[in-house]
């Protein structure tokens, strides 16, 4: 069976505009409970200007379609999305533009938008609209925000939760978008939850009450809300002004070793995400965004402890360097 869709304003008669990391939104749809599904991130002070357009139409028909693994390609500036929950989305980096097809369920269901729709969307988009992510968590101890980066499957989540339970608060956990506003460099992040590996269990008791998953990217991990540990708040932005690479060692102890700019430039420029040609205005914005992030007091951090022991080295040295970035 062939369906068919028009995105036109007679079909989509609910409008709303909604702020998320760093990124102006103007949504049409016609299904009224959107609306109440991104009211989260709606905010009275929107910029005049809008980052990028999103249509939705929400249809029962996708209700029974066949579910599978969400698998994206894509071909110069457009992306073609299929979702797990029988949904589908298209981007066009180049208009700055979104559609969506979204089953009933997968409308309502408030974890689709937080943990899948959203944070896909910003990722895609992400320099077109002004917005850079990059593959790095981001915490903040009295007002003072730092990032924790490495090499993928280094411990960056776990340490993320461990520092978590000592008092930080969580901007994000696996990638963390980034803005200007004017000189000064902005993460944000987008309540997502916190994605840890099944070995992470010996560090958090917290996990014997759940039972890992498939995620989006195929490996088997928890998605755990970061209010199940004890002490732990989130925010949605922060000013970060450290920068910290995580190393695995079998030696015991944490040592922190300084690490030049121009390294850390270089690590963020090969693990950002690629940009087709045609895009230029976006790689200049993530290139001044990673040019400003390089700048920063930077260290390697290398650990051959348990998170726990590693989040407690880094408090300390943090509170040892206060004046670090002066």
């Amino acid at each position: 069976m062939t369906l068919r869709f028009a995105f036109d304003r007679q079909t989509l008669p609910f409008h709303t505009d909604f702020y998320v990391a760093g990124a102006h939104c103007h949504l049409s749809t016609n299904s009224a409970g959107i609306l109440q599904s991104v009211s989260r991130w709606r905010t009275p002070h929107l910029a005049d200007s809008r980052s990028f357009e999103m249509d939705i139409i929400v249809d029962s028909r996708l209700d029974t379609a066949v579910k599978r693994r969400a698998y994206f390609r894509g071909n110069g500036h457009l992306v073609f999305g299929f979702l797990s929950s029988g949904s589908f989305v298209t981007y066009d980096l180049f208009r700055k533009y979104v559609r969506a097809v979204l089953s009933t369920e997968a409308a309502r269901d408030d974890s689709f938008w937080s943990a899948l729709l959203i944070p896909i969307t910003i990722g895609i988009l992400g320099a077109t609209v002004g917005v850079v992510p990059l593959h790095c968590a981001c915490l903040e101890r009295n007002g003072e925000g730092l990032l924790i980066a490495g090499d993928s499957g280094v411990g960056k989540s776990t340490l993320t939760a461990a520092l978590t339970q000592r008092g930080f608060a969580l901007i994000a956990d696996d990638w963390t978008y980034f803005s200007k506003e004017q000189s000064t460099v902005v993460a944000h992040g987008l309540f997502s939850p916190i994605k840890l590996l099944p070995d992470a269990i010996q560090f958090f008791r917290e996990l014997r009450e759940l039972t890992p998953a498939i995620s989006l990217n195929g490996e088997l991990a928890y998605e755990v809300d970061p209010a199940r540990f004890a002490g732990s708040t989130v925010k949605n932005i922060s000013r970060p002004s450290r920068i910290f690479f995580l190393e695995r060692t079998s030696s015991r102890g944490c040592d922190f070793v300084p690490r030049p700019s121009r390294s850390t430039r270089e690590f963020f420029e090969q693990n950002a995400e690629r940009l087709p040609d045609e895009l230029s205005d976006a790689k200049t914005i993530r290139t001044t965004v990673i040019q400003a992030l390089s700048t920063f007091p930077s260290w390697v951090l290398r650990t051959g402890e348990s998170p726990q022991r590693t989040s407690e080295a880094i408090d300390h040295f943090i509170l040892e360097n206060k004046y670090a970035t002066a």
